[in-house]
Order: structure tokens, then sequence, then C-alpha cells
């Protein structure tokens, strides 16, 4: 079946005419990746994903290999089994026709997040980032009062994991600190900062989930030789004062 038949037969508020205007825009996806050929053939168990209205994701800077990015808290960094919100892999295939994910974030953690545009590109930047070769800094509001820098150490998942919380800013209820890691396994921070009895504000998973509308970690610079620094500006509300999380 042709894609624009597939898409009115699969998406009855949809006509033909109008999916023939979304392909060429660019707007639709087919096994998660952006198709501008209305007459493509498309099999019952192809994937196809129509993005009509698309937010602008900030641009933090790119080159021929790479692209880096300023992921919005609540995006998926990439598609979810569900499909249930689109991802910011999804959205970046819309305007760039080749990229690949050589990391990611936490659905709820906003900050840098680096695509590889070349495959070449792709599996330098994967051995980098596996090697701990690229520096990552994030910001996290912390519950409770951390006066002096704490280094973690405890393995995560099995796993060796390190994490240096600096303290930068505290008003005696939460703590703004700035969080190196060295290692990058999941939810490490979350953990890490929970079995230091002082977990990141609106974490409901480790945490108390309570003073925060979202999760207040921010992925805020990464930073390597063949790159520079990438950073993503911190939310307004990491600089506001409590209790206007």
């Amino acid at each position: 079946m042709r894609l624009d038949q597939a898409i009115a037969a699969r998406y009855p508020d949809i006509s033909r005419r109008r999916a023939r205007e979304l392909i060429a825009a660019r707007r639709v996806l087919v096994n998660e990746r952006a198709v501008s050929i209305a007459s493509r053939d498309v099999g019952p168990d192809d994937r196809i994903a129509v993005v009509e209205d698309a937010p602008e994701i900030a641009v933090i800077r790119e080159s021929d290999d790479w692209i880096a990015v300023d992921k919005p808290a609540g995006m998926p960094t990439q598609p979810a089994r569900d499909r249930a919100h689109r991802s910011l892999e999804e959205l970046l295939r819309l305007r760039y026709r080749e990229i690949w994910l050589v990391h990611r974030l936490d659905t709820p953690t906003s900050g840098v997040v680096l695509f590889a545009r070349t495959p070449e590109a792709a599996a330098g930047l994967s051995a980098l980032f596996a090697n701990g070769e690229i520096r990552k800094t994030y910001l996290a509001i912390l519950e409770g009062e951390l006066h002096e820098e704490r280094v973690v150490e405890t393995p995560v998942q099995g796993k060796n994991a390190r994490t240096t919380f600096l303290p930068q800013r505290n008003d005696g209820i939460t703590t703004l600190a700035e969080v190196i890691i060295e290692t990058g396994r999941t939810h490490q921070i979350r953990v890490h900062a929970a079995s230091i009895g002082h977990p990141v504000a609106g974490d409901r998973r480790y945490g108390f989930g309570t003073r925060a509308k979202r999760l207040m970690l921010h992925a805020w610079k990464l930073q390597h030789a063949c790159f520079g620094v990438l950073e993503a500006p911190p939310p307004t509300s990491f600089s506001s004062a409590p209790p206007n999380l």
C-alpha cells in the first residue's frame, strides 16, 4: 500500500491530500525515519508516525559529524515502547535525515544530548562515552542541606559507579549542587543522591517526590577536546529559590 493511503487508513482524521502535505513537509516517520515520498510502499508491520505539530528543539551547536541539542524535561530521548510521546530522536529525524544516538538522558531530565551524524562519528563518540573520556556535569536540586563535597562510589546495578556532589548554595530546605559523574549507569545520580540522604527534588522513584513539579536534574555540560564544551542553559526553575521550584 502507498504511504499516503496507509496514513489515511490508519488515521481516519487525516485525508490522503493532507497525508501528502505532511509527507512533503517531512512530518511522517516510517520505522523511526522521516520519509518524503507519498508513493512509497509500506507493509502492515511498518511503524508509521505522523507529527503534525513538532515542538522546536534548541540546537546548542552542530558540525558535519555531530549535533548537540537541549532536551526538554519530560521528553523521551529515544522512542518508548508504547510510543505514546514523540521522542527527541524521532523529532530530530524530521530535520536531519541520518542521526545516531550515542548516549541518553532519563525522560524527566533536561539538558544537553549529543547525536552523531555519521556512522564513523557514532563509533568514535560511543567509545568516548563508554570509556568515560567525556566529562559530564549536571545541576541538581537536592532535598536537605548539603554543606560539603561528597563522593559516592556505591555500585549501581552491580557495576562500578562514581558521582561527585559539589554544593553551590542552600536555603535550609534544599541544596543546589553541581554533580559530576565519571560513569554513566542508569539513574546513577538519582540512586547516589538518595543513598546519602539527599534525593533529587521531585524524584518520585528514589526520593520523596515532593516540593517540585518535575525532577530537578539538568544535564548542564559535556566536555571533550574533540568538541570543546557543550552547555545547555539551566532552566529558570533552577535559579528560583524554594519554595518556587
